[in-house]
């Protein structure tokens, strides 16, 4: 009911603010990650998903080039009224031993929570600022996580993911008859 009134009212941020989170972080300044872990996962989820769904998105910037991606960050969610309810901030070790590597240095993973509508509307919106984020992302030689919604053009997924196609020649070899798929690899795998 909280996450509902958050991001579906237009005081629900300020209430979020100055008065749930103040009494919320009030008692206990910090979190165990095993207790936050067990909370129940249908706390989260919404009644419905027929109109608007609460979605994640994650970019990974170099460190250095935290304090360059963050000002485009704030800027294309503010410019496009995203309904952003959380961002954290984390940091990932480099990753040198994956084709598909998000994290080719150290880099700070920006999470995003936010809710959108489930029309063919909202969801061009969606990907019209994801595309934006993602060109922010690629401009400082970061990248973005690929499991989410599969808004990337072909040309920003291979320059955030330069080694995809050694990766794709690895998957022509194991799997030639191209039996395991997804969305993925139905908008970036060439004709198998």
């Amino acid at each position: 009911m909280v996450l509902k009134v958050v991001s579906d009212y237009p005081a629900g941020k300020w209430l979020r603010q100055h008065i749930i989170d103040p009494i919320l972080y009030t008692q206990q300044p910090i979190l165990w990650r095993n207790y936050e872990a067990s909370y129940n996962v249908s706390e989260l989820e919404p009644r419905s998903r027929k109109r608007s769904t609460y979605v994640l998105q994650e970019y990974f910037v170099p460190v250095s080039e935290f304090d360059n991606f963050y000002p485009a960050l704030r800027t294309i969610l503010w410019k496009n009224h995203v309904n952003v309810l959380n961002i954290s901030i984390r940091h990932a070790k480099k990753d040198s031993g994956t084709s598909l590597a998000w994290a080719r240095s150290d880099v700070f993973a920006f999470v995003i929570y936010y809710k959108q509508g489930t029309t063919k509307k909202a969801q061009d919106i969606v990907k019209a600022w994801t595309q934006e984020l993602i060109d922010a992302a690629i401009a400082v030689k970061g990248t973005y996580y690929l499991p989410y919604q599969v808004h990337a053009t072909v040309a920003q997924f291979f320059k955030a993911y330069p080694n995809a196609n050694n990766f794709f020649q690895l998957k022509r070899k194991l799997d030639p008859q191209n039996k395991f798929k997804n969305k993925l690899w139905e908008k970036y795998f060439p004709n198998p």
